[in-house]
């Protein structure tokens, strides 16, 4: 590592280097280049020139014209006072801004001993590590990281339309205060259509009874954030404990994923509709059928 830095430019030049020309122009746009420059150590989580490429054309046009703002969303891809590399990040590792009022969700997914494993930073996925610089060290990234999480999930919920017989069954069961902890976790939330496909007599008595709805809900929680990009072939142990309560993946062609669970010998399958709701103690995904 000493020999590599002693060899390096600096972050911005190091960036320059590395292809990531979009990020260098709109650092030096937001009048950033001189700290990024300066002795740091920073970590630059570095989305490239197809990551801002991919933005809507109307988002960086308001970047583009609102300098505040666009020094807000680069300074929440620089984590200062520390050079990480890869080595050093844990699965389920909380990075907080207190800046932007939010914070990163580090994820490391497959590692074994036979595989190191890949990275996401809020469910965006790191395609290049460990770029020394003199004055820190810089990840790329595949997509931009924005918009900045900052409700939780149970606040997501209450303000989610499609989430409103969810929020009542979450009430119900005094699960609220659960949902806004620290986390992170993982919600496949069903949505209201989920809820509708049950018999009204058979939802009504699942609202009324708090233990069983309590244990159904807890069958949908896991524990620790799992992106959609770490979503695989997998089975996972759930918050409701039992080994009954254990889900499974499963990902096929088309950017379908499926969760499925398998209690008292009836399999239920849902169908996640919408993935990747970020909250600041974990992740939703909406899934079409209450399992």
């Amino acid at each position: 590592f000493l020999l590599s830095t002693a060899l390096a430019g600096n972050i911005v030049e190091e960036l320059t280097a590395a292809g990531a020309t979009t990020l260098v122009d709109l650092v030096v746009k937001a009048g950033l280049a001189d700290t990024l420059t300066g002795p740091g150590p920073f970590t630059v989580v570095a989305p490239d020139n197809e990551a801002f490429a991919k933005l809507p054309a109307e988002l960086l046009a308001t970047l583009s014209g609102d300098v505040e703002l666009l020094k807000k969303v680069l300074l929440f891809h620089v984590v200062p006072g520390m050079a990480v590399m890869k080595k050093d990040i844990a699965n389920n590792m909380v990075v907080p801004f207190p800046d932007a009022d939010s914070l990163h969700i580090v994820n490391v997914y497959l590692k074994s001993k036979f595989y190191d494993g890949f990275v996401t930073v809020n469910g965006k996925l790191m395609k290049k590590y460990d770029i020394t610089a003199d004055n820190g060290v810089i990840h790329i990234l595949s997509d931009v990281v924005y918009p900045f999480p900052s409700a939780t999930i149970a606040q997501l919920v209450a303000a989610d339309d499609r989430f409103s017989t969810l929020l009542a069954a979450v009430v119900a069961a005094g699960l609220a205060d659960t949902l806004a902890s620290e986390g992170p976790f993982t919600v496949f939330a069903p949505t209201n259509e989920a809820f509708a496909k049950i018999p009204k007599d058979a939802l009504d008595g699942l609202l009324a009874d708090t233990e069983a709805l309590k244990k159904v809900l807890l069958r949908h929680v896991l524990p620790g954030a799992l992106f959609k990009k770490g979503i695989s072939w997998d089975t996972h142990s759930t918050a409701g404990g039992e080994e009954e309560d254990m889900i499974a993946t499963q990902v096929f062609k088309g950017d379908v994923i499926k969760v499925v669970s398998s209690v008292g010998g009836t399999r239920k399958g849902a169908r996640v509709v919408a993935a990747d709701i970020i909250a600041t103690n974990g992740v939703i995904h909406a899934i079409d059928t209450v399992i």
